[in-house]
């Protein structure tokens, strides 16, 4: 490129990734229903051009060109992610109650008690997603394209790291899952039994708990831990509303993250999570921004609600509860590490060519074998980011390093702790994990372990 100055590329691409994060806050928000992602990466070419991410390889700085070759990719599919967030904010179809938003739709099925509205639900969600999934199939096929142009490859030992985590995992999961299903809803998992994605989420949703994890008490309890650890939570721009195109659950986009309360304990856990990954995000320059550093203290606060003490002081749950209450939010733990690990395999062959109805087809076998539960093939595009996926797992792993760590150096209720806050303000500061003392890796199956070791009494 002429004219490229390498000084100046990191603030380029603070810039270009301040933007984006805003407009795809905005569009998960529900607040913006035609985002506008192309004319940012046109406004700012030099951040995402492959000249840019040669010339930087060159100079050595091979972590600043692995992130501007990650945004030409994205931007080679800039279109395709206009068209599908358009469709799917105003995707709807009709439900058991007449027409609804493709949200509404999501936010319902899980709280629905009757099966068989339960079931309409899902299939009128599905039948919305169509529309959407093929401008979104089309996206990650660019990226892919672009991606391999620019010299960016799937990670397969993270793939592989991902598989270890459901073979590690696979009997603990299947017997707490098959105990909880038939006692409350009566139904098994497959593959012996015809429970669905959506009876599994609302298994999930830890209905019979709400009465503990009231989302009356979800500000105070967060707040309270936060404030002894100095976690300064009103650096991070919280969109909480019940907006027709708002994605349902905790999403987090750089320093912003979005909440549409499902209710119950399933909010405090995402809502933990989800701010240890935005206070990372809020404290280094974007373009310095390490995922799995966030991911991994997402890891450690959604953590606090497996422990007994904080589970007593801030929700209320008794000792005599609590066995069953840890036992019941590390299945879903476990149950979104599993369906990440297979969703990563399926995204990164995508990535080197898989498509089409085959894609779909392998996606549905994936999730359905992973899962316990028969998945809707038509939801493989929405699951189809494998750098999400590669960071969130890989997350976990040094989340559970990190959670021993602090365990070790400031005690079980490491969140009282007042050595605790000088040692997350360090974390923070410095934008990467410290290097691991002594043995023990950071594997996802280690996150793994420590779930089953929850769910098994053993903890």
């Amino acid at each position: 490129m002429e004219g490229l100055t390498l000084e100046t590329v990191p603030a380029d691409v603070d810039a270009l990734i301040r933007e984006l994060d805003q407009e795809r806050a905005r569009s998960v928000a529900g607040v913006e229903l035609e985002p506008a992602i192309a004319h940012l990466f046109a406004s700012r070419s030099r951040a995402a051009h492959r000249a840019t991410a040669a010339a930087l390889r060159e100079a050595g700085r091979a972590a600043l060109a692995d992130r501007v070759a990650a945004l030409r990719a994205e931007r080679a599919g800039a279109e395709h992610e206009e068209a599908w967030r358009a469709a799917e904010a105003r995707a709807s179809a009709a439900g058991p109650d007449g027409p609804a938003p493709f949200a509404a739709l999501e936010l319902a099925l899980v709280r629905e008690p009757d099966r068989e509205r339960r079931l309409a639900l899902s299939r009128a969600a599905s039948e919305a997603l169509g529309a959407p999934a093929a401008s979104r199939e089309a996206m990650l096929e660019a990226r892919a394209r672009a991606a391999a142009e620019v010299g960016l490859a799937p990670d397969w030992r993270a793939v592989v790291n991902g598989d270890q985590l459901l073979a590690a995992s696979e009997d603990a999961y299947r017997d707490v899952l098959a105990f909880r299903s038939r006692r409350e809803l009566a139904i098994a998992p497959l593959p012996g039994g015809d429970l669905t994605r959506a009876d599994l989420l609302h298994l999930l949703a830890l209905i019979p708990w709400d009465g503990l994890f009231l989302g009356s008490g979800l500000a105070a309890a967060v707040r309270t831990t936060a404030a002894p650890l100095r976690l300064d939570l009103d650096r991070i721009q919280v969109d909480e509303g019940q907006r027709a195109a708002q994605w349902p659950g905790v999403h987090v986009t750089g320093a912003r993250l979005s909440f549409r309360a499902r209710g119950g304990a399933g909010d405090w856990q995402d809502l933990l999570e989800g701010l240890g990954r935005a206070l990372a995000a809020v404290h280094v320059a974007p373009h310095r921004r390490d995922p799995v550093l966030a991911a991994a203290l997402g890891w450690l606060l959604g953590s606090l609600l497996l422990e007994p003490r904080w589970l007593l002081d801030r929700a209320g749950v008794e000792r005599r509860q609590a066995p069953d209450v840890r036992r019941d939010l590390a299945l879903r733990r476990l149950f979104a590490l599993r369906a990440r690990a297979a969703a990563f395999r399926v995204a990164s062959e995508v990535q080197r060519g898989l498509s089409g109805e085959a894609w779909r087809k392998t996606y549905r076998e994936a999730l359905t074998d992973a899962t316990g539960a028969a998945w809707d093939p038509v939801r493989a595009a929405r699951d189809g980011d494998a750098l999400d996926h590669a960071a969130a797992l890989s997350g976990a792993g040094a989340g559970e390093w990190l959670r021993r760590e602090v365990r070790e150096r400031y005690d079980e209720d490491w969140w009282r702790n007042p050595r605790m806050s000088e040692f997350l303000a360090g974390l923070l500061a410095a934008g990467v994990l410290p290097d691991a003392e002594g043995e023990g890796g950071r594997e996802p199956a280690m996150a793994g372990a420590m779930l089953v070791e929850v769910m098994e009494g053993k903890t």
